[in-house]
């Protein structure tokens, strides 16, 4: 395995998935290892058809037998799991085969509904090695749709509230002054695109799978920075990101998963009193949010009781 794995989950969206594995394919010393969640559709016929036809080396493995699979060194892994793991469950399994592999130094989790710009995981990999405290390593995250526009440059927690705030969100990245970026109010990584320094792995931890969706990743860069170790932006690595895919269709979803894992959160981070003022907080925005659409509020709510069950 060379020094930098990616890390990809598929879930009924070859499409999509497709599109990113060809943004990274220009970085050939790059191993991708690829997991589809327990796809619905024809998604894994899709990859491997698509891996063929590009005359791209894979092999296709179950994930029980991930595990016994010597350092492989074909260019894809395609790992297809019985069930859906999420975000933090997915990228957990590829974890635990990349620390088995000797060469592997850092992991790139990857959205795959995100496109990388050229050198984007270069920018990553520089940037974390001017710091050896450095745990994880952010991308700045633009809108696909609208390039210019800017997703993310890192994100703000408002435990108070219960949320966060994605900085510099809608703002215009050719008209941003990119060398006096704020920082210093970043309190997170965004989750489309992060570098993680894998020999920090066995004193940190994978990512608490609780978290189905949301939140898993800044409950993880929280449990390092108790540790003494923190995230930087890579304010030169862009990636371009359509956001949402996974709830697009069913935003009653969106409020569920939101709520449950702000709650599960503030529970593990905060105290009781932040915790309770978050939840109250939390049941007003999703009125607000939702519009008092009563399908999506009823979500929210089942969200925020079962966090505190």
């Amino acid at each position: 395995m060379p020094e930098t794995c990616a890390l990809i989950i598929n879930w009924n969206n070859a499409a999509d998935t497709i599109a990113c594995i060809d943004s990274i394919m220009a970085e050939e010393s790059l191993q991708i290892l690829l997991i589809d969640n327990a796809s619905e559709d024809d998604s894994v016929a899709k990859l491997q058809s698509y891996l063929k036809d590009k005359e791209v080396s894979f092999v296709t493995i179950a994930l029980e037998a991930l595990y016994r699979l010597d350092d492989n060194k074909s260019r894809v892994i395609l790992v297809l799991s019985d069930k859906n793991l999420g975000f933090a469950g997915g990228n957990n399994a590829l974890l635990k085969y990349a620390l088995q592999q000797k060469q592997a130094i850092f992991a790139w989790l990857f959205n795959n509904d995100a496109i990388a710009a050229k050198d984007a995981l270069q920018k990553m990999v520089e940037k974390m090695k001017e710091k050896e405290k450095t745990f994880i390593v952010g991308s700045v995250i633009l809108d696909f749709d609208k390039p210019d526009i800017i997703q993310s440059c890192g994100v703000k927690y408002y435990p108070f509230f219960g949320v966060s705030k994605l900085i510099l969100k809608g703002a215009d990245w050719s008209k941003t002054d990119q060398k006096n970026l704020p920082l210093s109010g970043i309190d997170f990584q965004h989750g489309a695109s992060l570098l993680v320094r894998l020999s920090l792995l066995k004193e940190i931890g994978l990512m608490d799978e609780r978290f189905f969706l949301y939140f898993e990743e800044q409950d993880w860069q929280y449990k390092a920075r108790d540790k003494g170790y923190g995230n930087e932006l890579a304010t030169e690595s862009l990636i371009y990101h359509k956001g949402s895919v996974s709830t697009s269709n069913k935003k009653h979803l969106f409020f569920y998963y939101y709520n449950r894992s702000a709650i599960l959160f503030a529970r593990k981070h905060s105290n009781l009193a932040t915790c309770i003022f978050a939840s109250l907080m939390l049941s007003g925005i999703t009125l607000i949010r939702a519009r008092f659409y009563f399908k999506s509020v009823f979500w929210g709510i089942k969200g925020l009781v079962e966090a505190w069950n």
